[in-house]
């Protein structure tokens, strides 16, 4: 689990109090992104997933009782609204893994609210919006950090130091590939929202 940055603000002593904001599940109904970021955070001693947060009635109760059955049985506040969540002073961080136009309106939403912030990968659309966040969060006094975890694994900074050391030699090209079997979304239709959808929550600053 890659998150330095924000549980590190905090003395080691200290139960950091956190908030996750998106907890959709997969096609299969198991944790989606954030829901399965609010379980692992909710094992560690030293955090406490205070409140988990959607736009879709449907994913709360599930991610409460999976928060509940990793810290002894506490079960988190549940939050269709976030904006709901950035007014509580209890709150040190918030995670965000909500659909990504959301991502740096909320990130910038919640360092002015005075919350250190994890925001999923990406955190911005372009490249405007990176550097409103980066000013935001320096204006604010406040941490960020993008969740690009691969590059806080122990062989990947090994490889990189070793790079930068000249153990490499001159290195003149490199090619990365990702592959992954994803099915398909499929076609939508036009259909009124339904009930258990917030949808202009959802649509958010999207046009």
């Amino acid at each position: 689990m890659a998150f330095p940055a924000i549980l590190r603000s905090q003395s080691p002593s200290s139960v950091i109090h956190l908030a996750v904001i998106g907890c959709s599940r997969n096609a299969k109904g198991g944790p989606g992104r954030g829901s399965g970021l609010a379980a692992e955070l909710a094992a560690l001693s030293n955090v406490e997933v205070a409140a988990v947060c959607d736009v879709d009635d449907r994913n709360l109760a599930p991610v409460q009782k999976e928060v509940a059955a990793k810290s002894g049985g506490k079960e988190p506040r549940g939050e269709k609204d976030f904006r709901r969540l950035l007014e509580d002073k209890a709150l040190d961080a918030v995670v965000i893994a909500t659909p990504d136009h959301w991502h740096t309106p909320a990130a910038i939403l919640a360092l002015q609210a005075g919350k250190n912030v994890y925001v999923e990968k990406p955190c911005c659309h372009n490249p405007q919006e990176g550097e409103w966040l980066v000013a935001t969060a320096r204006k604010q006094q406040r941490l960020v950090q993008h969740g690009t975890q691969r590059r806080s694994w122990p062989a990947i900074k090994e490889a990189i130091g070793r790079l930068r050391a000249g153990e490499l030699g001159r290195v003149l090209a490199a090619r990365s590939y990702y592959f992954n079997d994803r099915p398909t979304i499929g076609h939508g239709k036009e259909a009124p929202p339904p009930s258990w959808l917030d949808w202009s929550l959802w649509q958010g600053p999207a046009p």
